[in-house]
This record gives C-alpha cells, structure tokens and sequence, in this order.
C-alpha cells in the first residue's frame, strides 16, 4: 500500500503565517500590477512545499492465516460403543477438507479426562476459552466439536464467540439404566438399622419394578423392595465399626450401551455410639484393676463392672440390713439387658449359684448370634467348678486338663499362627523383651486358634469364632504383671485393646483379609492378610469388565502384596477362593458415567446461538467450507468457517516525493523569470 505524507521542517503554524504573507503580498502586488507577481508566488509556493517535505510512504504488508479450532472429546463417556472410531474418523475428514484452504489454519485440541472428571465431568467451554486466549480475535474463524455431547460447564459459555458446530458421536438409540441414590447415610451406627432409598431409570425414565441388590462386603445380596413412590429401599445394619464399601447394582437392558452405571458404589462409615462392656470379676484379686483400668481408659467405653464379694452360698450370718454391699442384678443382666452389651468378660469367675444354667445358656446364644465373650482363666477355671462345667462349654474353645503352672517363670511366645494374626502382629515392643509371667491353666481340646503359648508350648491365648460371634480365652490371670512393669513389663494395654477390637470384628484386626488400596492416580495395590502360607491368585476386575489373574508376593506376617497399573477410573473388584472386596477409584459415582447416552439436548441450542450447527455423525460426515464474513455459516451438509482477512504489517519504507534541490531551483527559476519580467 503507498500513501502520501509530509514531515515538516517547521512548526505548522510557522508555515501556515508563511504561507499567510505570501497570499498577502502577492494581493499586494497582484493589485498594484506589478509584473512577474505570479512568478513569485510560484516561486515561494515551492519553498513552502520544500519545508513541508512531501514523502511517499510504502508499507509492506501480508495476508495472514485465519485460525480455526478441532476440539476431540477423547473423555471416558467417548470410549464407549464405537465412539472413539467415529470422533477419529470425523476429525481425518475435517483435517483433509481443510488442507485444501491455503488461508486456513487448524489447530487440533484432545479434550483428554482430568484430573477432577469424576467429580466435574467433561470441561469443553473452559478448553475452548483457554484456546482463544492465545491467538489473534480478529483471526478466530470458529471452532468443531466432535463429541456424545455430554457437557458439565455450559454455564461458562458467556461471550463466546462463534461459530461453533457440533459433530456428535454415538447413536440416537443409545439405552442406559442406571441407578440414582436418593437417600442413604454417610454413617450409620453399628448394630441400627439404617434405610437406603434408591431409584432405577431406564433411558432417564423411572422404573420401580427393575430388579435392584445391595451386595454387602461378605458377598450377601439383598434386595430392594418398590414403594408407592417409585423408589426402591431397604434396610442396612452395619456389623463393624470403619468404612464399609457397598455395591448396588441392577441387571443390564439388552443391548446397553454401558453397564458401568448398572453398580453403584456407596460409602458408609460404621461408627459406635458406645462399646457396652460388662465385666464380672469372681473374686477380688491383683489383676481386676488392671482390666478395670485398660477399659476405663477408652472414652467410647461404658463398663458394667461387678465383683461378686459375698456369694448366696457364703454363711457367715451378717443380717442383711447390716450390708453395704448391692445385690448381683443377675436377672437384668443376664435376661432382660444382655443383648444390649458388646462384649462380656468373666474374670476369675467360677461357677456358684449367683448364675443358674438358663443364664449360661442365654450367654451361649448371644455369642452364636454375634456377641463377643472374653475370658481370663484363674486357677478356679481347672477346678471343680469351672466355667468349663457349665453350658459354656460349648462355646469355650480350650477346656482345662486339672493342672495349673505357677511355679516356674515363663515368657509368652508368638505361636506360628500368632505370628500372622493381627492381634498379635501388631504388638510394637519386641517379644523377647516381654516380662515373665508365673501362672498358667494347662488345657486340652484346643479348638480355636491358638496366638501366644508359653515356653513348653502350653496354648496362653486362643481365640475362636462361634457362628456369628467370638470368643477369646487367656488362659492366666497375670496380665497384672506387665502392668506392675515386672521384670520390664510388656504391652498389656495393646494386647487388649487388639484384642477387643478383634473381638468387636474392626476390619484392621480381621486375620483373614482381601483389600485394594489406591496408591497413586495410576497404581492399585491388592493386599492380602492370611493366617496360611497359601497364594492363590486374585482375579481383578476393572470398571470396563475386563479381568486379570494377579499372584501376590510374600511380604511376612502373613502379609502379601502386589501393585497393578490401573488408570481407569470407576470400580474394581478382588475376588479370591474365599474373599472378595471393592475399591473406587476417584469419584463413588462418576458425574461423566451418570448418563452416558448420547445427546444434542445440552449443546445444540448453544451452537445455534453461536451461529454454528449440529450434526450427528451416523446420519454422515458434513464438508468443511469456507465462506464470506455476511454470508451464512450453516448448511444441510456442510459447515462454514468465515474468512477474516486479517492483514499483518511487515514494514514500512518512506522516500521523498520529490529531492529538496530540485524544489528549490524551481523556485530559483520562478524568482529569475519574475526578475527578468519585471526587469523589461
């Protein structure tokens, strides 16, 4: 492009009052007919125009590219059905038909999941904003998506500018059923019962009569049953304290187009409201403050303890108004409030007639229906009255032989089992510096399993599950001794609060264990926890269905270990011969998998008010043309991107329009003709 300037010498009103008196003078002379008048302002004109200096600007300029954005939706709804193949193939045709315009240049953005998907689901408006940030406006000549058309950030979509044409992936006959929680705690009590409401919708409608399990960890299925609403609920009555991972799931329609929604993963955190403890001491002796104390000493521990001073049977004739002492409320105990407790101890208890047999056999099936009972054995447990002489015998799992030790010292011992069971395992001072202890119940028919012994391998503590419940044994009533700190003491206070726990089922003490753990955003690891040295293979499954057989390496205390790359996000299940447990992994309920069908319901009236169009691909792939800024962008088989015309300035070069010298011998010329003129 060239244009004319000028770049005065002076001022500008220093050659406007110039250019002022000529014009006078020359009407002077003009008037008073002076000759070679004319000449002379020819003359001073060109001096003017000397101090003007007239330039010739040339500027250099180039027709620059317009910029057109291919967003792909590569996010996880895309990989289902044969979406990614269609996405792929759309986005080669879009790349052809584009290289054919020399003034067009398109950049290629992969929408890939982030970090945060589960949670926010697909983010295309903030991508396509963060793209137009770095070019030039005036060269935007608009943007494709290619995508199933489930978008989560439409709400940003202010001020953008268009056009912006869809591609959509997918199949308008898409089917999904899927599960949608209504109602379900994120605690709930241990032992209360609590109520999950959940609805099934087929294609987004509700269907209250489509079959609906909550599977629990242990692998039992409960069904859901439809209400008058439409809603589908049942009971849940968690059985331990901690995280509980549940599963709802619904059987697939045919032909589905994911069945990653059909299970629903839910949290719950099992919490007690108090550990109801009742301890019963036979006899006052050195080591009940020592259990009193333990138990006392956990705030989330109400303890009953009695202490049985004067048995009915004891004759020493002190009239009853005379007694200080309450009465044993063996009735409300052991009748009325039994199923109230978490755990019942008998400490050096031994069989008089402050309990009859019934009460015996109300406390054998409170164990068998889940109940925990705890016994430490004194030398009244190898007597003529033991607890082993009552209906408890059946649920003791060691019963005494007559003999008691308690005259040599001896140091517990971790038995092969105990070295694997998390009761003991878990013990932090190091066996060989435990202390002493002086008695123990020599014992036979052992049929639990046996995790501390003495020194000649006589069983100390045997623990045992009886049906739905458990019972553990310590067959000496020194545990007084490590808390005296006797010849260096040991870890009483660890010891029974592992072994409570364990008698409370808490899953960190459960000796036999399969779990997933979530190491990194890429990496699982399988974790097993068993009493024998057997490995079988785990069978994994990943949120897309496939499974892989993994083999677990030894770690020691019946601890074994593997990591597995895992980047998909959803569910993941372990199963072996005997367990079987869930992870999930990021969101419990991905946002980007609630409905997965594809659809234009939330992006075609966007790209319409951009002034771009909406295409499903099945119904075939549109051309990419370009067309004039006025003309329409929108056609029945193609979609147009604009031209810009956008021009970049390269340099500018300047020149005069004519040389100095030459101006001025003009108006020298002018002058000498005025003077000769006026000169005849």
């Amino acid at each position: 492009m060239t244009e004319i300037s000028f770049a005065p010498l002076l001022p500008l009103w220093s050659l406007f009052s110039l250019a002022g008196i000529v014009c006078v003078l020359t009407v002077l002379s003009i008037r008073k007919k002076q000759r070679g008048a004319i000449l002379r302002l020819l003359g001073a004109i060109l001096v003017l125009l000397a101090l003007s200096v007239p330039q010739i600007t040339r500027t250099d300029t180039r027709q620059e590219k317009d910029i057109a954005f291919i967003l792909n939706d590569t996010s996880t709804s895309q990989f289902l059905a044969d979406r990614r193949a269609q996405g792929q193939q759309a986005l080669e045709k879009l790349k052809t038909d584009a290289s054919v315009y020399q003034d067009l240049e398109v950049r290629t953005i992969d929408l890939a999941p982030q970090p945060d998907e589960d949670k926010s689901g697909t983010r295309i408006i903030n991508r396509i904003k963060q793209a137009l940030g770095t070019i030039d406006p005036e060269r935007y000549a608009g943007s494709v998506l290619i995508t199933d058309g489930q978008i989560h950030d439409l709400k940003d979509a202010s001020n953008l500018p268009g056009p912006l044409h869809v591609l959509i992936t997918g199949s308008k006959k898409d089917k999904d059923r899927r599960i949608e929680i209504v109602d379900a705690p994120r605690y709930a009590i241990v032992g209360k019962p609590v109520f999950l409401r959940v609805r099934v919708l087929d294609n987004a409608q509700p269907n209250a009569k489509a079959p609906l399990f909550l599977l629990h960890e242990n692998g039992k299925k409960q069904r859901f049953t439809p209400t008058e609403d439409g809603v589908q609920e049942t009971v849940y009555i968690a059985d331990h304290a901690g995280r509980q991972e549940l599963l709802l799931e619904t059987p697939s329609l045919e032909n589905e187009l994911s069945l990653n929604n059909n299970k629903v993963a839910l949290s719950i955190n099992g919490v007690r409201d108090r550990l109801r403890v009742l301890l019963v001491s036979g006899q006052p002796h050195q080591g009940q403050r020592t259990w009193r104390n333990i138990l006392r000493s956990d705030p989330a521990v109400d303890l009953v303890h009695f202490t049985i001073l004067r048995p009915s049977e004891k004759e020493d004739f002190t009239p009853l108004n005379e007694l200080s002492l309450i009465a044993f409320p063996v009735r409300e105990l052991f009748e009325e409030k039994l199923n109230d407790f978490d755990l019942i101890i008998f400490d050096r208890y031994y069989r008089h007639n402050v309990l009859n047999e019934s009460y015996f056999q109300n406390i054998v099936r409170y164990v068998e229906k889940g109940g925990a009972l705890l016994i430490s054995a004194g030398p009244d447990f190898a007597g003529a009255r033991s607890l082993a002489q009552t209906g408890l015998k059946t649920v003791l799992p060691a019963l005494p032989n007559g003999r008691i030790q308690d005259d040599t010292p001896y140091r517990l011992q971790k038995t092969e089992l105990g070295k694997r069971h998390p009761i003991t395992t878990q013990l932090s001072s190091p066996q060989k510096d435990w202390g002493r202890w002086m008695r123990i119940v020599n014992s036979q028919n052992i049929s639990g399993q046996t995790i501390l012994q003495s020194e000649d391998q006589q069983p100390l503590l045997v623990v045992d599950r009886i049906q739905q419940g458990r019972v553990a044994m310590l067959l000496s009533d020194h545990l007084w001794l490590w808390a005296r700190g006797f010849d260096g003491g040991g870890p009483h206070n660890a010891l029974v609060r592992n072994l409570v726990h364990w008698l409370m089922k808490e899953p960190e003490l459960e000796e036999n264990t399969l779990s997933l753990r979530q190491k990194d955003e890429q990496t699982i690891e399988i974790i097993r926890h068993s009493l024998t040295p057997e490995n079988p293979p785990v069978q994994i499954t990943f949120p897309d269905g496939t499974q892989q057989n993994v083999t677990l390496t030894a770690q020691g205390k019946g601890i074994f270990k593997q990591q597995l790359n895992a980047p998909q996000m959803g569910i993941y299940h372990a199963e072996d011969t005997t367990h079987r447990t869930t992870l999930i992994k990021g969101s419990l309920n991905p946002k980007e998998l609630e409905d997965p069908r594809a659809s234009e319901t939330l992006i075609g009236p966007l790209a319409e008010k951009l002034g771009g169009s909406l295409h499903w691909l099945e119904d075939g792939m549109p051309m990419l043309q370009r067309v004039s800024v006025k003309s329409e962008t929108v056609g029945r088989n193609w979609i147009g991107l604009p031209k810009r015309h956008k021009e970049s300035v390269l340099g500018i070069k300047r020149s005069n329009l004519v040389p100095l010298w030459m101006i001025l011998m003009g108006a020298a010329a002018f002058w000498c003709l005025a003077w000769w003129r006026e000169s005849r």
